[in-house]
């Protein structure tokens, strides 16, 4: 865990890149390195997103932050609120696992439990679940923070990958980095990973509507990739990442699709381990 800052503020990012050796020699690839974003204060990637969250919210005034979550981005945020007057609502779906519903239950505020695939919630129906009065300022943060990962790109520029490899859920993440490859005028191939079905075992990765349908199929037009693995391959590559690195079967995707790309073993390739998931 990274050292508090002050009341209730963490140091999100900065985050290690690398070299594990088995992973180079399973998939042939003597240049492969990990970002390894379990390494942030809440073991996920999400935790980018959430410091940026809380320090707009604490600018504005804010009192209520509610936000779709199947875990990480609900916990993280509450981790990120904790010891400030923001409040944090997590809306989740009511097929959530128990152990995850007790640990969101903890952290936050309060909890919703609705269907979320009976009806796609907007931010106005998200807020006014989360609203207690007509004198509260609430935000709905579900979706909009993709600006958060272009810090990743500034930590590996450097670099100069021909290949970015993240999963894919509501596509803020691969949007994000996008972006960022842009400003930094990188000419790296984005990747981006999900899972064939939804629900999927990859549960960070399930979600039933997007707003970045139509930025995602922009970029792709560019020449990067989306692409998806079924549940046994999934389960698979899980099974033999999880001894070699802090992930979980969402965040094990973006190994998993490496045996599918044509990729020379001369390239110099960059894995986002999105995180460890909730314990």
């Amino acid at each position: 865990m990274k050292p508090k800052l002050g009341q209730g503020d963490f140091i999100s990012g900065n985050t290690p890149l690398l070299k594990i050796g088995k992973f180079c020699d399973e998939f042939d690839l003597p240049n492969l390195l990990v970002k390894d974003e379990s390494k942030n204060p809440f073991g996920t990637w999400k935790d980018r997103r959430s410091q940026t969250i809380v320090e707009k919210a604490k600018q504005a005034l804010a009192n209520k932050l509610c936000i779709i979550t199947f875990g990480n981005a609900g916990y993280s945020l509450a981790k990120f609120c904790d010891k400030t007057d923001i409040k944090v609502v997590s809306i989740i779906d009511v097929s959530l696992p128990m152990p995850i519903k007790i640990v969101l239950r903890r952290a936050c505020y309060k909890v919703i439990e609705t269907d979320l695939s009976e009806k796609i919630l907007t931010p106005n129906d998200s807020i006014a679940l989360a609203r207690e009065n007509d004198k509260e300022t609430v935000w709905d943060v579900t979706n909009g923070f993709q600006d958060a990962y272009e810090s990743i790109i500034e930590e590996i520029k450097e670099t100069v990958p021909d290949y970015l490899i993240c999963p894919v859920g509501s596509g803020e993440g691969f949007v994000g980095l996008y972006n960022g490859l842009r400003k930094a005028n990188l000419h790296s191939k984005l990747i981006g990973v999900k899972p064939y079905t939804n629900p999927s075992c990859a549960d960070k990765l399930n979600t039933p509507w997007t707003p970045y349908e139509a930025k995602i199929r922009k970029i792709l037009t560019e020449g990067h990739g989306l692409i998806t693995l079924n549940e046994k391959d999934i389960k698979s590559v899980y099974s033999f990442s999880k001894n070699l690195i802090d992930c979980e079967p969402s965040s094990s995707v973006t190994f998993g699709v490496l045996t599918k790309l044509k990729i020379k073993p001369s390239a110099k390739v960059i894995v986002i381990n999105s995180g460890k998931g909730l314990e």
